[in-house]
This record gives structure tokens, sequence and C-alpha cells, in this order.
């Protein structure tokens, strides 16, 4: 217990710092490619945040809204888009990088109680109604990830295509680019959880198999509007939605974690930022020896 509270303490100061460096420094840095260059070194400490625990679960909540969701926050910022736009202090900036929650509108900086001032971002949007793919990972499951995606890869990658492809097939191409990049994130969240172990892919591929799946469904869509065919009835199309997605997660997602067996990864790296640990079992060589390259 004495060992993670004083991992908790020194968390708490990386990010406090690393925050704090990125507040001050966006006043100074013109928006976009240099900002992003000067806050390499928060997206880094990020990065490891996860490490300072020896739990997996811990790891996993961590690795999720801070390594990808603080980070893509921040790489919104750097482009002047995104939440922390709203920021009016900085007090708001930390709040709105590190939690789910957003800045309610009409609010004066001064409030007297802050929590009145911070709105809960809605994670999820009764998921078991959903009728399509679509409907599903777009509009009901996980709104803050799928928020933060649309931001940072989707409309981009649209925008980008639309000119060179169609607006069709760039809609089509950015919505299977944003789920690979989702996969890959999720990827990433399985590493902190499997204790470093080497991927096997099969978390990226699910959301793969996502994508080009929407696609199909899009396509299929289309075609029945086309040739006149009787629309499915929700309550099938709600079936067999949730069906495919509950039987490919349990394939690609539970069974890598449940093969992994482990709930305490039992080591941290040897060199983090603010402490020195103890290796207990044996170390995270990669991730150890770039920490030693950089110090």
């Amino acid at each position: 217990m004495e060992d993670e509270t004083k991992s908790l303490i020194s968390l708490i100061a990386l990010l406090l710092s690393s925050l704090g460096y990125s507040y001050v420094s966006a006043t100074y840095m013109t928006k976009g490619l240099a900002r992003v260059l000067f806050l390499l070194p928060t997206f880094y400490l990020l990065a490891i945040c996860p490490w300072y625990f020896t739990s997996s679960l811990v790891r996993g909540v961590l690795s999720f809204f801070i390594t990808w969701i603080a980070s893509f926050k921040l790489l919104l910022f750097c482009f002047h888009k995104g939440p922390l736009l709203a920021s009016r202090n900085f007090l708001d900036f930390v709040a709105v990088a590190i939690f789910p929650l957003k800045i309610q509108e009409n609010t004066h900086p001064s409030s007297p109680i802050m929590v009145a001032r911070y709105e809960l971002v809605t994670l999820f949007n009764k998921p078991y109604l959903a009728t399509s793919l679509q409907d599903f990972w777009g509009r009901r499951w996980n709104r803050l990830s799928s928020n933060i995606l649309r931001q940072t890869i989707y409309d981009p990658t649209q925008n980008v295509l639309v000119g060179f492809v169609g607006a069709g097939k760039a809609r089509v191409l950015a919505m299977v680019t944003t789920l690979v990049i989702s996969g890959v994130m999720h990827e990433l969240m399985f590493y902190y959880i499997s204790c470093g172990a080497r991927p096997a892919w099969e978390v990226t591929w699910f959301f793969v198999l996502q994508g080009i799946s929407m696609a199909f469904e899009g396509a299929l869509k289309y075609l029945a509007r086309v040739k006149g065919w009787t629309p499915v009835h929700p309550t099938v199309s709600n079936v067999l939605t949730l069906a495919f997605v509950s039987s490919t997660f349990s394939w690609f997602l539970v069974l890598p974690v449940w093969r992994s067996g482990r709930n305490d990864c039992g080591f941290r790296p040897k060199i983090l930022p603010f402490r020195e640990y103890i290796d207990h079992s044996k170390p995270f060589q990669l991730l150890s020896e770039l920490q030693y390259n950089l110090s």
C-alpha cells in the first residue's frame, strides 16, 4: 500500500509538471507542427505514466485516459482544436486533459463552485439498442474515444482524400483508417495490461474487421436503397449487430487477456522520472533502455 501511494504521488507530480509545461509552452509556440515538436517530451511522459504501477488493471485505465486520450487532446490542442481550447486557466487545462470532462458553457471562470463548471462526458449511449455497426461504434459505444478519433483521424483524413477520390470513397477510407488507429491504440492498452508482452495484433485485427464490416454494411444499405429492397426490421438488425460485435469481441479481445492470465506484473522499469524503482522480476527492457539513453 505504501509503495502504491508513493507511485500515485510520483504520478501526480509527473502529470502536473508535464501538463504545466504544455500549458505554458502553448503561450509562446505557434500552433501546428512547431507546437507538436515542442510537446514531444510531454507525449513521452504520458506514455510512461502507466508503468508507475504493477497492477495490470490500473495500467489499463491509465493507458486509456492518459496515454491515449490525454495525448490526443494535446495533439488537437497543438493545432488549436479540441476540448482543451475551452480552458480558462491551468486547473481547467489539467481537469479536461486527464478526466472525461468538458467545460460547461455560460459559467464564469471565477465561479466559487469549481465543480459546477465541469460536465461529465457521456461515455456510453445505450449501446445495446444499436441497429447497425455504424450506429454502435459511431454513436453509442465509448463516445469519448469516438469523438477524439473523429477529430484527430477521421475528419483530417476525409478532408485530405476527398479531393483525390471523391466524397463517398473518402468517407469509407477515413472510417477504415480511424478504426485501424483505434485498433493500434487498443493494442497499446493491452501492451500495458499484458505487462509488455509481444503484441499478437489480435486487438488491432478486431478493429480492422469492424472497419471493413462497416464499409460493407454501408455498401449493402446503399444497394438496398437502389434496388428498393424491404428494410430489415430494427429488432433483427439489433440482434445481428450485437451478435457480431460480441462474438468478435470475445474472440479477438477477451481471449488475449484470458491467455495472459496475469493481474499483477510484479515489476516496474528501473528508471522512471521522480523515482528509482527496484525490479522485482525482470525489467521491461525496451522502455528501460530508451529511458536510460535519454537520461
